[in-house]
């Protein structure tokens, strides 16, 4: 539950990062609980498709002329119309709305296709992802921890007491 809390505020931070190649760049912004990739062509030919995986996410917004579909774990984005692609040195925006089930910051590969066929990947790109099982025990050796402090100083006082009692 804790972690939770503590996502949630981290979620409210607003943060922006760059995620460059040669042939795209994406800025990934976030504010409270929307995800927003600037994509960024640099190539010579027109990018048709967008691709990232995410988790418990909702609200998908596409650029204009463009379809989407979204799997349990993958938003995809294309077009069919050349002219709606990303063109070179132009810039397009896909968005999400992340939930709070289970969905925290992380890394995820973003696929990117352009008209000409070539796909690139950009690694590590800042998307809502699945919430660790690492987090939830962390959570619990956390809260197991307190209880066994809170015991030892309720026990260390109480000594403490019986020898003042007791004349010690």
């Amino acid at each position: 539950m804790l972690a939770h809390y503590i996502i949630a505020f981290l979620a409210m931070v607003p943060g922006q990062a760059e995620f460059r190649t040669n042939e795209v760049s994406i800025t990934t912004n976030i504010q409270s609980n929307v995800y927003t990739y600037k994509v960024t062509n640099q190539s010579s030919s027109p990018i048709v498709r967008f691709e990232i995986k995410q988790h418990a996410s909702y609200n998908f917004l596409v650029p204009e002329g463009w379809e989407h579909e979204v799997s349990s774990d993958v938003l995809a984005a294309w077009t069919d119309d050349t002219k709606a692609g990303i063109q070179p040195n132009k810039t397009s925006e896909f968005s999400l709305r992340v939930s709070s089930i289970g969905a925290v910051l992380g890394q995820t590969p973003v696929k990117i296709k352009f008209l000409s066929g070539k796909t690139i990947t950009i690694p590590n790109v800042w998307a809502p992802t699945t919430e660790p099982r690492s987090y939830i025990a962390l959570i619990a050796g956390l809260i197991l921890f307190i209880m066994v402090l809170h015991i030892s100083i309720l026990a260390y006082k109480k000594r403490q007491v019986k020898k003042i009692i007791n004349g010690v």
